[in-house]
C-alpha cells in the first residue's frame, strides 16, 4: 500500500500511528485481562495503577515488568481512509493540473468531490484510530510500591480548509494567469501535457456512451448550476453544450488510459442525488477564494505527548476493615504539535519521513506532579470476601503546554467505583464503573466504562482471567478480555489479550482483522 503514500494519501499514514488518552493499557496487564475491574481487588503491585489502597496485604514482594500494544478503529473511519487512499493519486494529478493550467478528466473530478466528502466525514466527532503502547516496571514491598513507565499518546485532528479556489474566472479564457478548478474542468484545446480534449466525438464504447448520457443529463447541469451560484462566469456556449462537456471529460480519461469501469464508477458516484446534495451543501458554505490546491491548508494536526511516569504508592489499614492509599506521581513529558499540510508538502509522505518529522517536533521537556487517592472497605460478609473500592486517579490533573500554540494537554481526572467478591480464595468476580467520562485526544471520542472481570485460580492449573468492558459514551464500543497466569517456581508469566470481534478490512477483498485488539506480556516474581 505504500504506493498510495504520497502528497494526496496523507490520511492513511497519519491514522495508523495515533494514540490517545483513555487507553485501558494505563492500568497495566493483569487489570486489562480483568477488563480493568480491579478497583476493589488488592494484594499486588497492580494496585499502584488501579487503586493504591489495594497495596496493603498480599505478598511481601511483587515485581512486574509489563509490555503491551493494541489498536482500535473508531467511527467507521476505515471507510473514509480507504476512499481517500483510492483518490490519492488523482489528487496529485489535480494538483499538477491546477499548477500547469491543464484539464482534468471525469475520474479526477469525482475524486475531488469524493475526497472533500470523506475529508469532512473524517473530521466528524468520534472518528479516529487508537494505537496503544505501554511499557514499564513496578515493584511492591509490603505496603509500599514504586514504578517507572513510559507512554506515548498522540491524537489526530483533521483540519479542513474550505478555501479551494473556485474563483469567478471566465472559462473561455484559458490563458488567465491564475490556475483554478473551473478552467481545469472546462478548458479545451491543446494543453501543456499534449492532450487534446475533443467535445464533438462521442466515446467509442457503448457502455461509455451510456455513461456519457448519464453525465450529460444528471451531472453536467448540476455542476454548472453549482458553479454559477458561486459567481463563476460560464459562457453560454459552454452551458448549451452539456453533451460536449460530457464527451470531453470521458474522452480525456480514455486518452489517459483510465479503465472503463473506473470511468463508469466515477459517473455513477457524481450522479447520485444524495452525493450531489452533500456537495451542494458544502459549496454553499464556502466563498470565492483566489487559492489553488497548492495553497490550501487542509491536512492533519498531530497533538500529543510522550511522558515518563514515576510513581510512589503506600497503603495503610484503619479500623480492621478500611484501607486508605495514595500514589504520588512525577511526570517528565514532551508535547507535540505538528500541522501536516497535504497540498503544500514537498517531501514524499512515507513512514520514515513522518517518524523523523514528528520526533523533531517534540517540544521542550515539561514536568508535573499527579496524585491518586483510593479506599477499599472490606464488608463483613461470611464465606465470600467482599470489598468495595473507590479511587480518584489524577486528582491533581497534570497539564502541559503545547509549544507555539495556546492549547494544552491534560491528563484527565477519573473517579471509579468497584466491588469484588472472592470465594474460597479461588474465584474472584469484580465489577467497576467509571463515575465520570474522560475526553481523549480524538475529538468527540469520550470514554466512560463499565467493566466485569472474573479470575479463576485453581491450585495446579494456570490462573485464568476473563472480562467484558463497555464504553457507555459510544455505540458498539466494547472489548472482551482474557489472560493466562503461569507460575514456574518464583517466576510468574502473564499473557494478556483483548478483542472486539467486529471485523474491518483495509480494503475490499483484503483479509479481515478485529476492529479493536490488545496483546500484552508480563514477567514477574513474587514471594
Amino acid at each position: 500500500m505504500t504506493k498510495y503514500v504520497n502528497k494526496g494519501g496523507f490520511i492513511f499514514i497519519t491514522l495508523i500511528c495515533n494514540l490517545v488518552f483513555g487507553s485501558i493499557l494505563e492500568f497495566s496487564n493483569k487489570p486489562v485481562a480483568l477488563a480493568t475491574a480491579h478497583t476493589a481487588v488488592g494484594g499486588d503491585v497492580y494496585s499502584l495503577y488501579t487503586n493504591p489502597a489495594g497495596l496493603y496485604g498480599g505478598r511481601k514482594f511483587d515485581l512486574k515488568i509489563d509490555l503491551a500494544a493494541g489498536w482500535s478503529f473508531t467511527g467507521d473511519i476505515l471507510h473514509n481512509v480507504n476512499q481517500i487512499i483510492d483518490s490519492a493519486q488523482k489528487y496529485e494529478q489535480i494538483r499538477e493540473a491546477q499548477q500547469q493550467g491543464r484539464p482534468i478528466n471525469i475520474t479526477q473530478l469525482a475524486a475531488f468531490f469524493n475526497g472533500i466528502k470523506n475529508l469532512l466525514d473524517i473530521s466528524q466527532p468520534g472518528k479516529g484510530v487508537i494505537a496503544q503502547f505501554n511499557g514499564g516496571v513496578g515493584v511492591k514491598i509490603k505496603s509500599f510500591a514504586f514504578s517507572v513507565r513510559n507512554f506515548t499518546d498522540i491524537g489526530l485532528k483533521p483540519l479542513i480548509d474550505d478555501n479551494f479556489f473556485l474563483g469567478s474566472v471566465n472559462v473561455s479564457t484559458p490563458t488567465s494567469s491564475a490556475p483554478n478548478l473551473v478552467r481545469s474542468l472546462f478548458f479545451s484545446g491543446n494543453t501543456s501535457g499534449g492532450v487534446v480534449i475533443t467535445t464533438d466525438t462521442a466515446p467509442a464504447d457503448p457502455e461509455l456512451i451510456q455513461a456519457r448520457n448519464k453525465l450529460k443529463n444528471n451531472v453536467v447541469p448540476w455542476v454548472i448550476n453549482e458553479l454559477e451560484k458561486l459567481g463563476v462566469q460560464i459562457p453560454q456556449e459552454v452551458k448549451n453544450n452539456p453533451e460536449g462537456i460530457a464527451n470531453a471529460l470521458i474522452n480525456l480519461a480514455v486518452q489517459q488510459n483510465v479503465s472503463k469501469q473506473e470511468i463508469i464508477d466515477a459517473v455513477n458516484l457524481l450522479a447520485e442525488r444524495e452525493f450531489q446534495d452533500f456537495i451542494s451543501g458544502y459549496l454553499n458554505r464556502i466563498h470565492q477564494q483566489a487559492q489553488s490546491f497548492s495553497d490550501n491548508n487542509s491536512g492533519v494536526i498531530f497533538r500529543g505527548i510522550n511522558y515518563t511516569e514515576i510513581a510512589f504508592g503506600y497503603s495503610h489499614k484503619f479500623f480492621d476493615r478500611l484501607l486508605i492509599g495514595g500514589s504520588l506521581k512525577y511526570f517528565i513529558a514532551r508535547t507535540l504539535y505538528y500541522h501536516l499540510k497535504v497540498f503544500q508538502e514537498e517531501e514524499e509522505l512515507e513512514a520514515d519521513f513522518l517518524r523523523e518529522t514528528i520526533s523533531k517536533r517534540l517540544a521542550k521537556t515539561y514536568t508535573a506532579f499527579g496524585l491518586d487517592l483510593g479506599a477499599i472497605y472490606k464488608l463483613p460478609i461470611p464465606v465470600v470476601e467482599t470489598n468495595v473500592g473507590l479511587v480518584i486517579k489524577n486528582l491533581i490533573e497534570p497539564t502541559f503546554d503545547i509549544e507555539d500554540t495556546r492549547e494544552k494537554i491534560k491528563i484527565p481526572r477519573q473517579a471509579k467505583l468497584g466491588v469484588s467478591g472472592t470465594l474460597w480464595k479461588r474465584i474472584t468476580l469484580g465489577i467497576d464503573y467509571d463515575l465520570n467520562k474522560v475526553e481523549t485526544l480524538v475529538p468527540g471520542y469520550d470514554v466512560q466504562n463499565i467493566a466485569v472481570g472474573l479470575q479463576l485460580d485453581p491450585p495446579i492449573l494456570p490462573t485464568l482471567r476473563l472480562g467484558y468492558l463497555r464504553n457507555l459514551q459510544q455505540d458498539n464500543d466494547f472489548l472482551y478480555t482474557a489472560g493466562l497466569g503461569i507460575k514456574i517456581l518464583l517466576l510468574n508469566i502473564d499473557i494478556v489479550g483483548a478483542l472486539r470481534p467486529e471485523e474491518v478490512r483495509m480494503k475490499e477483498g483484503s483479509s479481515p482483522f478485529p476492529s479493536s485488539a490488545v496483546v500484552g506480556l508480563t514477567l514477574g516474581m513474587r514471594f
